[in-house]
């Protein structure tokens, strides 16, 4: 099952130039709009918009990562929208960018949210702490064991 692991990062540029020179590739780069949906602890019910489309993204906290639940293009956003508005209420709105690198067996996001901060993701087959502070080099990163919308 895909899972994710979350990290602050405070050096961006340094992390995205590690990555670049160790051999990753930059597979996309967009502007987003994520709407949270209320929802019980530990599990996560998201919008994403960005320039490739809406997206519904569903997630489960599972010993300090997310398990990616569900992850779908969605066509007539503001119909679900309002379903999922009327039935959860929304809890919070959050905007930035991400950059996406392809790296070995992981997908690297660089999530920048204005005004939470600056953040990089892991996502595959069990991404472990060990990978992020060697394989990515990042000293003490600060995990993340929270929703973005709870930070």
């Amino acid at each position: 099952m895909i899972q994710e692991i979350k990290a602050r990062i405070y050096n961006v540029q340094e992390v995205e130039q590690r990555l670049l020179k160790n051999g990753a590739k930059i597979t996309d780069q967009t502007y987003f709009i994520d709407t949270y949906f209320h929802q019980p602890e530990g599990k996560v019910l998201k919008i994403v918009e960005k320039k490739k489309g809406a997206f519904i993204n569903i997630f489960q906290a599972a010993h300090g990562k997310f398990q990616v639940v569900k992850d779908e293009r969605i066509d007539n956003i503001e119909k679900l929208k309002k379903e999922l508005v009327a039935q959860y209420g929304i809890k919070r709105i959050m905007k930035g960018s991400r950059k996406f690198f392809q790296f070995q067996n992981y997908q690297i996001i660089f999530n920048l949210i204005d005004d939470v901060g600056n953040f990089i993701i892991v996502t595959g087959e069990n991404p472990s702490k060990e990978f992020v502070e060697k394989e990515l080099g990042i000293e003490k990163p600060e995990y993340i064991t929270v929703s973005f919308d709870e930070m």
